[in-house]
């Protein structure tokens, strides 16, 4: 049966694969879009949608940009919502977040990624009047810090410590909110957690963030080492990274995600009256080593060694290691700690031969790089 699904963080990376797909499966999407550069909000999300896939203009019809930031509040939100479409909402799906992680950003990281869930979740309550909408959260595997690494359970327990990051502290704190307005409001809430998101062989839609910041990172170094070096340039870099070879990478496939989402969504035998939590996560990820071998082997450099933190201790960084450990400082931690997931509740609704785990070995991580890689291939 065809929805009308209302939707954050449309033009980032899941977001736009959502709204491609609930538009391929015959869905109406509201999407809040914030006014960026010369595009109107229009544009802008066709543009994100589209990178995706290919859609049929009868369809692209039923996508309808909705002017707005999740910072604004509910009631600004529901009359910018109303001022496009009277119809009922069936679906609230708040993928929308910012990636900061640097202490000096906590007022902007709460001020999005929870006082936004906030508004959302206020969004919800308002616009149906007595029949609020079903509430989806989209959440992250890494939200409760270094304390619960054996495994990260599927739900959400008291006194979490130990948060890398505030980005983690932020989306901690949001599932909580979330939470907190199914018991006190009675609202149909289902939180996903997915872990660092990839992209598949196919998929030509580019992200900057998580792992493919590292791997940008690295071909900046090599670029930097090609002009400076010239025809002297033999490949080798030199240069140490933080990480344990052992340490698994929980990466896991947009594809796998959208696919398990969607398929909770539609799931019947999901309660109505509790929060329902779900790792979408990798149960067979890659090492650090092996994600190492393809990406040095994409990018055609030798010397780039995988060491513990430890190791800069005894050995201080010189100055090329201290910017590019800089500048990929949020991934690192996930780079040496141990951590391993639950997926008993995710199970539980989704069997293997439904969603059987992605097989993420070094083939297709060296397809995966080599997609992202093309964006750069006119740069001198």
């Amino acid at each position: 049966m065809a929805k009308t699904i209302f939707l954050t963080g449309a033009t980032g990376y899941v977001g736009c694969h959502l709204a491609h797909r609930f538009l391929a499966d015959g869905h109406t999407v509201l999407a809040l879009v914030r006014s960026k550069g010369g595009q109107s909000v229009q544009e802008r999300i066709e543009t994100a949608v589209l990178e995706v896939g290919p859609l049929d203009d009868e369809i692209l019809a039923n996508l309808v940009a909705i002017p707005g930031t999740v910072e604004e509040p509910a009631e600004q939100l529901v009359a910018a919502m109303r001022s496009r479409l009277s119809a009922r909402i069936d679906e609230v799906w708040h993928s929308a977040a910012i990636f900061n992680f640097k202490e000096r950003e906590r007022p902007l990281v709460e001020a999005t990624n929870i006082e936004g869930t906030r508004h959302l979740l206020e969004f919800a309550n308002q616009i149906n009047g007595e029949l609020p909408p079903r509430f989806f959260y989209i959440s992250t595997a890494y939200c409760l810090g270094s304390k619960f690494n054996e495994p990260v359970p599927e739900q959400i327990p008291e006194d979490v410590t130990g948060f890398r990051s505030i980005y983690e502290w932020s989306k901690h704190h949001a599932e909580r909110l979330a939470d907190q307005y199914q018991q006190a409001q009675k609202l149909d809430v289902t939180i996903f957690r997915p872990s660092i998101v990839i992209g598949t062989p196919e998929t030509a839609v580019l992200c900057n963030s998580g792992y493919y910041q590292v791997l940008t990172e690295c071909r900046r170094l090599r670029t930097m080492l090609v002009r400076s070096q010239g025809d002297q340039f033999n490949g080798d870099v030199q240069t140490r990274l933080q990480g344990n070879p052992s340490t698994p990478l929980n990466l896991v496939p947009i594809d796998f995600v959208v696919d398990g989402m969607v398929y909770l969504a539609h799931c019947t035998a999901l309660a109505p009256d509790k929060t329902n939590l779900f790792n979408i996560v990798n149960e067979q990820p890659p090492t650090i080593k092996e994600v190492h071998q393809a990406l040095v082997t994409s990018l055609e450099m030798t010397g780039l060694k995988l060491v513990p933190p430890d190791q800069f201790e005894a050995e201080p960084m010189n100055q090329v290691e201290k910017v590019i450990n800089r500048r990929i400082a949020f991934q690192a931690p996930y780079m040496h700690e141990q951590i391993h997931f639950a997926t008993d509740t995710f199970r539980q609704f989704v069997p293997h031969h439904v969603l059987p785990p992605p097989q993420v070995d070094l083939r297709y991580m060296e397809q995966v790089n080599a997609i992202f890689l093309t964006q750069f291939e006119e740069e001198p």
